[in-house]
């Protein structure tokens, strides 16, 4: 939940420091901008998004996977 508003506060400052900061010419925005898009790449440099593994088979020749995707999930 915290990491869930955390990403959102970011998100939001991203925004408003384009919108605001760069195209509205506030120095403060343009600050929050600068330090919500540092804070994303500095995020993603440390902790790279992998995706997760499910499963690990050993495979015979001749033997055939079947790979299915479920529902997508729901964003907020």
């Amino acid at each position: 939940m915290i990491a869930a508003a955390t990403a959102r506060a970011l998100a939001l400052g991203r925004r408003r420091g384009v919108s605001r900061g760069l195209l509205g010419r506030s120095d403060l925005w343009l600050l929050v901008g600068a330090m919500s898009w540092g804070l994303r790449g500095l995020r993603r440099a440390l902790w790279p998004a992998r995706p997760a593994v499910r499963t690990k088979l050993r495979m015979r020749p001749g033997e055939r996977l079947a790979v299915t995707a479920g529902p997508p999930r729901r964003r907020r």
